[in-house]
């Protein structure tokens, strides 16, 4: 008789790891035996399920000391209810007990954390016409973010929470210098991500009139050189990020012309150099290669 309980233990046991709850979220199981609940504690995350499986004997899972707003129980598992599953929705701990056993020691608990914050932020560049408008960039997230702008000419949304978008309004570009705007969104618990909004100039990207920063060679294999008219007279900044607009290098202050950057650190790929004047910002494409 015993081992055909165990065997009908098991059979459900490999069922709850087989149902399509297990799809969205983790489901913990604890068996139930006399006289106790295997394992008797848990660590979980919000999201997922607890769920209750018969092994022997007449039971029930009663919730005793829960977090606040928490949702009670009050099940029988027995061999006429074999399970019981049980959806965590608050961070906290909880402690419950079978009822007509608790005296006997059978007690247990979960304890239960949020989920770890994540953020992805696209595209990673966003290029506009030097007229004014407005561009959007996706937030994924499962937490509240915040969001500015280096550049008074382009506003963006400032904050939002869970998945969004944020709106970035850019104002006409008159002068003769294609310009860039900085986006940084910031999650709490995770590094912060950037994105661009590249805006041509009034005359054209490619205008003779516009000041332009030469880069070669294109691609690169270990060192880049850097060239302009205003570098051999003032310094300029330049950072360097990844197609995902993580930075991988800078702010570094250059001056003179041509200016030579050792790049040979850098995994092969594509990139994008910014450099940061006191009167233009410029982002251009390099690709690193071996």
């Amino acid at each position: 008789m015993k081992t055909k309980i165990y065997i009908i233990a098991a059979i459900i046991l490999l069922a709850g790891w087989l149902t399509p709850e297990k799809v969205d979220a983790t489901v913990h199981l604890v068996s139930v035996a006399n006289f106790s609940f295997a394992p008797s504690s848990l660590s979980v995350t919000v999201g997922d399920t607890i769920k209750w499986v018969w092994v022997s004997g007449s039971h029930t899972t009663t919730s005793t000391n829960i977090p606040a707003g928490a949702a009670t129980w009050d099940q029988p598992i027995s061999s006429t209810n074999l399970s019981y599953s049980y959806k965590v929705t608050i961070a906290g701990t909880y402690n419950y007990k079978c009822t007509p056993h608790a005296a006997m020691g059978m007690v247990a608990s979960f304890s239960a954390s949020n989920p770890a914050n994540t953020l992805s932020v696209l595209p990673a560049v966003q290029n506009v016409p030097q007229n004014s408008g407005i561009t959007s960039f996706s937030v994924v997230s499962n937490s509240s973010w915040t969001a500015s702008s280096d550049q008074t000419w382009c506003t963006v949304t400032p904050s939002g929470n869970g998945n969004g978008t944020i709106i970035a309004t850019y104002q006409a570009n008159t002068t003769k210098n294609q310009r860039s705007a900085m986006i940084t969104i910031t999650v709490a618990g995770l590094a912060a991500q950037t994105v661009m909004v590249d805006q041509s100039s009034a005359l054209g990207i490619n205008d003779p009139g516009a000041t332009t920063f030469s880069l070669y060679p294109n691609p690169v294999i270990s060192v880049l050189n850097i060239s302009s008219e205003s570098l051999k007279t003032k310094g300029e900044e330049i950072s360097i990020y990844t197609i995902n607009s993580l930075k991988v290098m800078g702010p570094i202050h250059i001056s003179g012309s041509p200016v030579s950057v050792d790049l040979s650190m850098l995994p092969d790929g594509v990139y994008f150099i910014r450099t940061t004047g006191s009167d233009n910002n410029t982002v251009q494409k390099i690709i690193k290669t071996h």
